[in-house]
């Protein structure tokens, strides 16, 4: 899991996953510093595509843009 964090940092990618012990909490690592939304932030941010792959795979990766960058930081 290490290795795939690491690989998403170096490409400049979005890594999301589950914070462990909640059910609707997601953590949102950006280059330089990591995030916490609601399940209901993620989806109006990146869409309901994207929070139907974190129910299935646990973890995701969006690609790094202007748009959502500052999506998230303003959460």
């Amino acid at each position: 899991m290490q290795t795939l964090q690491q690989g998403v940092a170096t490409m400049g990618g979005i890594q999301c996953e589950w914070v462990p012990g909640t059910m609707n909490q997601v953590k949102v690592r950006l280059p330089g510093h990591d995030v916490q939304v609601s399940l209901e932030q993620l989806q109006q941010i990146a869409g309901v595509d994207a929070v139907h792959e974190l129910y299935l795979k646990g973890l995701i990766s969006l690609p790094l843009s202007s748009k959502l960058r500052e999506a998230f930081d303003k959460a």
